[in-house]
């Protein structure tokens, strides 16, 4: 039985791919190691999304040549997306044996030379969960159809395509028998789940389905374009049953003409009217959203109007981006560029901006009484978890206290107090049943 090591570098939807690679090759007779110095086979599966990543994926690559080299590896496999954004690659790392892009997931196993398998054609691929068993990621689409002018997914994942609902459902199924109690879906663009197959109901449908699934308790809806929802969803949304009052909507930029320049399907006052829409519908609804600053000719002006809208929003949790420049983009040819200086210091100012409304956010909790997904101990040895308001790795945690907090294992749910409240992390102590 030959080994196979994976390194996967990227976000939540890479993972993603990352476990159907490593569950393809355990279900065609390969064993996996999780030290590459033992692999036979040694899989980089690459992120090619921005320039950090590019630079993060080669030196994985050429750090795992190494073992080609010097240790166990005889094969050398770069899989994701790097070979889409540069397929000149494979002249350029003749230490690379084989080369699999986004699409080609499915045979990998089988084209490394895995035994035959009896999976039904069609349906869920196997999936190796690489985290903690409680909490993981379905993707239910792959692609953008948006073509926002800074950003290389359309080139290195193609038009925006719904996966097969059905294999949705039987692969959170799948993931429910084997404990996972809570499913943070992702896509480039959620809401557009189905509308590329002229099914506006899909996503409320899925949702539905994914509901009625024994063993879930929690869904989440992560990256959704900021447009008017499909029919159904923010209903279900408000009902307050498993699809969880979180949403992560990226805003990228609120000036009109840096939204026509990033090439942005919206408009100031529509993202304003589908934010303000989903707070009057959705109690307790917490927002998560993302801006780029620095982008080619930003004025003064126009980053204080991004830094005004933050103010007046108040967004739960903010991540904020410099602008990179990439490749064969749209925005990579626009001038003038914004100094370096200049954006790392409105970078820095609208973080500090956002650490006074997180904490203020983050105090309006005080005294609540809500669920927590316990995670497990920090590095201090206390119980940890996040409730509703908290997704996996992008936001803060709740420290949990009290006597029971002890005997709290990870992937249960406790009922606690919010009694304390930081800039990031929340802490609660358990209540009596």
């Amino acid at each position: 039985m030959r080994t196979v090591g994976l390194i996967s570098l990227g976000c939540a939807k890479n993972r993603v791919d990352a476990e159907h690679i490593l569950g393809g090759l355990a279900a065609h007779g390969f064993r996996i190691v999780e030290d590459p110095a033992q692999a036979e086979i040694l899989i980089v599966n690459t992120c090619g999304f921005i320039r950090d990543a590019v630079e993060e994926s080669i030196e994985e690559i050429l750090l795992a040549a190494r073992h080609k080299e010097q240790g166990r590896c005889r094969q050398l496999v770069v899989a994701g997306c790097l070979i889409k954004r540069y397929p000149d690659l494979p002249r350029e790392l003749p230490e690379v044996d084989r080369f699999f892009g986004p699409e080609d997931l499915p045979r990998i196993a089988r084209e490394l030379g895995g035994e035959p398998t009896d999976r039904a054609p069609g349906g869920p691929l196997p999936r190796l969960l690489t985290q903690q068993p409680h909490s993981t990621y379905l993707k239910i689409a792959d692609g953008c159809s948006n073509r926002c002018t800074y950003c290389t997914i359309p080139r290195i994942r193609g038009p925006f395509h719904s996966l097969a609902e059905d294999a949705m459902v039987a692969e959170a199924r799948g993931l429910a028998e084997r404990g996972v109690v809570e499913l943070n879906l992702v896509a480039q663009d959620v809401t557009s789940y189905g509308l590329d197959r002229g099914d506006p109901g899909a996503l409320a449908r899925l949702l539905d389905r994914l509901a009625g699934i024994e063993g879930l308790r929690w869904i989440r809806l992560l990256y959704a374009y900021p447009r008017p929802f499909p029919p159904g969803v923010v209903e279900r949304m408000a009902a307050g049953e498993k699809l969880l009052p979180y949403l992560d909507l990226p805003i990228q930029h609120i000036h009109p003409r840096i939204l026509r320049a990033m090439g942005r399907r919206t408009t100031a006052d529509e993202v304003r009217r589908v934010i303000d829409g989903l707070r009057e519908r959705v109690p307790g609804l917490v927002l998560r959203t993302t801006a780029i600053v620095g982008f080619p000719g930003e004025t003064d002006a126009e980053f204080e109007a991004l830094l005004r809208f933050v103010e007046d929003v108040r967004f739960h949790h903010l991540g904020a981006f410099a602008y990179s420049p990439e490749e064969g983009t749209p925005a990579e040819r626009l001038r003038p560029r914004v100094p370096r200086a200049v954006v790392q210091a409105r970078l820095e100012r609208l973080l500090e901006v956002q650490a006074g409304i997180s904490l203020e956010r983050n105090r309006e909790f005080l005294g609540r009484s809500l669920e927590v997904l316990v995670e497990g101990r920090d590095d201090s040895g206390r119980a940890v978890g996040r409730t509703y308001g908290q997704a996996p790795e992008v936001d803060g945690l709740t420290v949990i206290e009290g006597p029971e907090a002890d005997r709290a294992e990870a992937g249960s749910f406790v009922r606690a107090r919010i009694t304390d409240a930081d800039l990031y992390d929340l802490t609660a102590r358990v209540e009596s049943p």
